[in-house]
């Protein structure tokens, strides 16, 4: 089973450029003299599969009949990392008497130790067993053992960690977390894994296996959480990764997550005399901020007001001419600081007589008295009965006059019957008829002043001569009195 998870990290991690060596041995069997060759790497990178060359080459085989190689056997001491064969190879001349490659896959709990990027010094142990006999049935034996300092090294982790959530959530609400793990660096990672924690609430496990990643992929997990306070609450991700040294690399991030509180918003509705009244509570109360009144209008919906709310959190809107027919009403408050947005339920209000508006306007704020006044109107919507006048110059209201409207616009010319000094007062009415409810106008006020006499500056000219002739006859009448 280790063999196979070790081969299977071979294909994943790619061995950094390491120097090859070569260092030779003199071994003794007998009187033979046979020289011992080991090719292998200065440097393993940890999960890569490395091949270690050895070579016997009988040099002198003195009054030995013949050598033989038993064993061969290449370790890295201190780990199980090892490759050993048996042999029965015998030889009786000078030459090679056995060559070998032996492959370590470099996999071994005690790399766990060493951090990501570094190296660590392991001796590589080279074990030959011999055997020998000579012509007179002498017999010898020797297990040679050569040891050449190597370093393996533990492949770095690089990882881009993201989380993504949503930037503001409700309260009471469940909301995704998704962690995404990138392997950015040149290695493999064999296994990962991630973990979420912070103020909030895990449906499930908290912790997540990502399994391997190679170079350049991704791997993403998904959390459903709850969060357990109110206000900008930290959510952080823990990710772990094993190299294929088996060392521990870990990463955490964090993203800042708005949590509001719910708010209530209630709206009602009631039509009275063609108008429609909408009022409704915020709760908890935030005074002075502003609701919207929408209205829905061919299937979308439409805001027809801003209201304030006062310091109880009530507040009202009055539509004033709403058309016949059913209308859907709902109020949406856009939330602050501490709390989230909020919409009321949707109202529905039905409308089956339409509220008239009359506006008065007069031709003169001042007349003489016995005169007329014009006065101007109009009237929404436009109808086509009698609009009746009423005049009250201190004694009551009472009919003045009528006139019967032209697209919605009106004009009538009316007496003025208060004495000199007398304010009198006009008003419009519509007594309404089938879908269009009757209405007043505005009160105009219109003030009565004095008659002006015809050919009044005349008679003060004439007035005036004459006294100017009675004062130039006095003057000359005392002159002659004088004289006699």
């Amino acid at each position: 089973m280790l063999v196979a998870a070790a081969l299977a990290l071979t294909a994943w991690s790619q061995p950094i450029e390491s120097l090859i060596l070569e260092r030779e041995f003199a071994v003794e069997v007998g009187s033979a003299l046979l020289r011992l060759r080991v090719t292998y790497p200065q440097v393993m990178t940890a999960g890569c599969n490395y091949a270690v060359n050895v070579s016997l080459e009988v040099v002198d085989m003195g009054d030995q009949d013949y050598v033989e190689l038993r064993y061969i056997s290449v370790e890295l001491s201190g780990t199980s990392i090892a490759s050993s064969q048996v042999f029965r190879e015998r030889g009786r001349v000078e030459g090679v008497l056995a060559e070998k490659t032996f492959q370590l896959v470099v996999v071994d709990p005690s790399l766990r130790e060493v951090k990501g990027g570094d190296e660590e010094r392991f001796d590589l142990k080279v074990v030959v067993t011999l055997f020998s006999e000579s012509g007179d049935g002498g017999e010898s034996s020797v297990e040679y053992a050569a040891t050449l300092p190597v370093y393996v090294y533990s492949p770095p982790v690089y990882l881009a960690v993201d989380l993504d959530a949503p930037e503001e959530v409700r309260e009471d609400e469940s909301f995704r977390v998704t962690v995404r793990v990138c392997n950015v660096g040149n290695y493999s990672v064999v296994e990962s894994g991630v973990r979420i924690y912070g103020p909030v609430e895990v449906e499930g496990a908290d912790l997540k296996l990502l399994g391997g990643i190679e170079p350049g992929e991704s791997r993403e997990a998904s959390f459903i959480v709850k969060a357990e306070e109110r206000g900008d609450v930290i959510l952080s991700a823990e990710v772990w990764a094993l190299n294929a040294a088996g060392f521990n690399h870990t990463e955490s991030e964090s993203i800042v997550v708005s949590v509001k509180g719910v708010p209530r918003l209630e709206l009602y509705a009631n039509a009275s005399s063609g108008r429609v009244k909408l009022y409704g509570w915020l709760s908890p109360t935030r005074p002075l901020t502003t609701i919207s009144i929408q209205e829905e209008r061919g299937g979308e919906w439409v805001t027809v007001a801003s209201v304030s709310v006062d310091h109880s959190g009530y507040f009202e809107y009055t539509v004033e001419r709403p058309g016949i027919g059913l209308h859907r009403y709902r109020a949406l408050w856009p939330g602050d600081q501490d709390y989230s947005t909020v919409e009321s339920r949707v109202v529905s209000v039905s409308v089956d007589r339409v509220a008239s508006s009359i506006i008065l306007s007069p031709s003169s704020t001042i007349v003489e008295e016995g005169a007329q006044v014009t006065l101007r109107g109009s009237i929404e919507p436009a109808v086509s009965g009698t609009i009746y006048i009423f005049r009250d110059c201190g004694e009551g209201w009472a009919p003045a006059g009528y006139v019967t409207p032209s697209s919605g616009e009106f004009e009538v010319a009316v007496d003025v019957e208060g004495s000199v000094g007398a304010v009198c007062r006009f008003k419009a009415v519509w007594q309404g008829r089938g879908e269009v409810l009757g209405s007043e106008s505005n009160v105009v006020e219109v003030k009565v002043k004095a008659r002006r006499i015809l050919g009044e500056p005349l008679v003060l000219w004439g007035l005036g001569a004459v006294a100017l002739l009675v004062v130039v006859w006095l003057v000359v009448r005392l002159a002659r009195s004088r004289r006699v």
